[in-house]
């Protein structure tokens, strides 16, 4: 899915990655196994300032950043020329990647605005190693009933008629086999709800 041009815009300004770093990269470590991860897909890269944060504090060798927006992807190459990150374009619900290929994945904000979101997390399911973690910073079909969700469900484009909601979205990760080793959802300052999971892959 597109953003569009107002979320375009809220998508890319210091606002936006004060909040990634301080507040959801926070949850997210710590929710982590501690383990290395040498190969990372980030989904949802945007303009590339969660793909920094990932190599900032996990240091993979590599990370594969994908975005359906090719405005993004083109702004993530610009303003991020660094070595072991490649950029594309690619829909996280038909991804090119080998089976079994990433020891983590890393969604920040992305899943809700993808309509066939099952299919979404069975790609994610299929590309992560065994004992791989995804790790979950989103939203939810309650996140645009409470507080500030509400103005943005007025102004923005998402698809509200097939969005989950948070025990959904963590009942269909067990359905499909993850083990969820993290669940918390977050309400910060009363404006916009969050969820965060860590799911892994079981070791076969």
């Amino acid at each position: 899915m597109k953003l569009n041009n107002l979320e375009f815009l809220a998508m890319n300004n210091p606002v936006r990655e004060l909040i990634r770093e301080k507040y959801e990269m926070k949850m997210l470590i710590s929710q982590t196994s501690g383990r290395h991860f040498s190969n990372v897909l980030e989904i949802g890269c945007g303009n590339g300032s969660g793909t920094r944060l990932i190599q900032k504090y996990f240091s993979p060798e590599n990370i594969e950043a994908v975005d359906f927006d090719e405005r993004m992807v083109n702004k993530a190459k610009k303003r991020n020329p660094l070595s072991g990150i490649n950029f594309q374009r690619m829909d996280a619900a038909s991804l090119v990647f080998p089976d079994q290929h990433f020891d983590a994945v890393f969604d920040f904000g992305i899943i809700h605005h993808i309509p066939d979101w099952k299919a979404c997390l069975n790609e994610l399911k299929r590309v992560l190693k065994p004992g791989g973690e995804l790790l979950v910073a989103d939203l939810s079909r309650e996140s645009f009933t409470h507080g500030s969700g509400r103005l943005w469900k007025a102004l923005t484009d998402h698809p509200y008629e097939t969005m989950y909601t948070a025990q959904e979205f963590a009942g269909y990760l067990e359905k499909i086999g993850f083990q969820i080793t993290h669940f918390q959802a977050t309400f910060p300052l009363r404006l916009v709800k969050y969820f965060f999971i860590n799911a892994s892959m079981p070791l076969r």
